[in-house]
């Protein structure tokens, strides 16, 4: 192993990551975490494979870890740089010309320009399952990526500009994902987990794909459609009637939202629920839900 470290500095401000550097050749795989200062599993699973992987290294290919994108935002277990808060997962793929988190953006998008496989470690909050965000529909190289990664659950993404997953599929045509985990039940807690689920799945991964040896998980992944969310339409008392990774049907009372019952929109799996809880209008969904994609299930 060796590892490159990428400093970048504005207006008197220095952020720098490290790039953990194992194996030579091809397959070139890169997997990267923490661009969201306060989505400590992802970093958590990045450090853990790095300790991995220095005892066992490729038998063949190259992976570059890179478990700390944006290291001043984790400093503060923020989402955003504090230098110039802005979100580094919407900028891709930056300038050197611009703010820090833009020269981070710059720089991270020139370390992964190689690689054919990118994986980019993200948290989606304490009450979801893990799951696979993949714009799988648009991109056959996601599809055939998320395949190799057993979590179960793979999400179609909306494909929202300036991410590095949609920015690599659709600019250098590389077959790229995210993974989302749940995080902990406070700041800078780590859910260890989905942490372990997901370290596995990567593992298998990797040996799918012949770098390191072993057998890999079989894998079959449910595709889902896009994150849609049921919420709250005044304020009050939500008390659930499902649990996270439930089943439900159209029109089945889910919760209720001050005695009054809430009805399921479609067949569907709830990705998310929100525990019994005080809520307002403005607060966030009650249940994320996802419909089967039957195209691709």
């Amino acid at each position: 192993m060796n590892i490159k470290t990428l400093r970048q500095i504005d207006a008197g401000a220095e952020s720098s990551f490290n790039v953990h550097k194992f194996g030579d050749g091809e397959p070139q795989i890169a997997i990267t975490a923490g661009i969201h200062g306060n989505e400590v599993t992802g970093i958590y699973v990045a450090e853990r494979l790095i300790e991995f992987l220095e005892e066992n290294p490729p038998i063949t290919g190259s992976i570059n870890v890179i478990p700390r994108v944006n290291p001043t935002a984790t400093r503060c277990l923020k989402r955003c740089s504090p230098f110039d808060s802005e979100d580094l997962n919407r900028i891709f793929p930056g300038s050197a010309h611009k703010s820090l988190s833009h020269k981070i953006a710059a720089a991270l998008w020139e370390e992964t320009q190689a690689a054919i496989y990118l994986i980019d470690l993200h948290c989606c909050g304490q009450h979801s399952l893990p799951y696979v965000l993949s714009i799988y529909d648009e991109s056959e190289k996601a599809l055939e990526l998320a395949k190799l990664i057993p979590l179960n659950i793979a999400v179609k993404s909306y494909g929202t500009e300036g991410q590095l997953f949609t920015e690599s599929c659709h600019k250098r045509d590389q077959a790229a994902l995210i993974i989302e985990l749940p995080s902990g039940r406070s700041s800078g807690a780590i859910n260890l987990e989905a942490a372990e689920k997901c370290f596995d799945a990567l593992l298998s991964m990797l040996m799918s794909l012949g770098v390191v040896s072993g057998e890999p998980e079989a894998a079959a992944n449910v595709y889902y459609g896009y994150l849609l969310d049921i919420e709250a339409d005044a304020p009050g008392l939500w008390r659930p009637s499902i649990s996270t990774g439930d089943c439900f049907e159209n029109d089945q009372i889910i919760g209720s939202l001050n005695g009054e019952p809430i009805l399921a929109p479609a067949h569907a799996m709830a990705l998310a629920v929100q525990p019994c809880s005080y809520v307002f209008m403005d607060d966030p969904c009650v249940v994320t839900y996802i419909e089967p994609d039957r195209e691709y299930s």
